[in-house]
């Protein structure tokens, strides 16, 4: 372990040990997940959609490499500048 490893290691452990520290990072982390819940919760139901539509079109077992590619562009439209 370096030694840069080490110290940043013992300041995490000290940082943890102090109580206004824990309270700060509890009101982060609270504030954090409040933003980006709604939006994990959209994307997740879009993915089951998407699987749904895809499915519905044909067999994973049929054409394993088709059906992933009708989910890609399902999910991600070509327009999309993600790919």
């Amino acid at each position: 372990m370096s030694i840069l490893h080490r110290l940043l290691l013992e300041a995490g452990r000290r940082a943890a040990q102090n109580p206004e520290v824990r309270r700060t990072a509890a009101r982060v982390a609270g504030e954090v997940y409040g933003k980006v819940a709604p939006k994990v919760e959209n994307a997740g139901r879009h993915m089951l959609e998407t699987a749904k539509e895809t499915a519905s079109e044909g067999r994973f077992s049929d054409d394993p490499v088709g059906y992933a590619r009708r989910f890609r562009d399902r999910l991600l439209p070509p327009d999309d500048d993600r790919r």
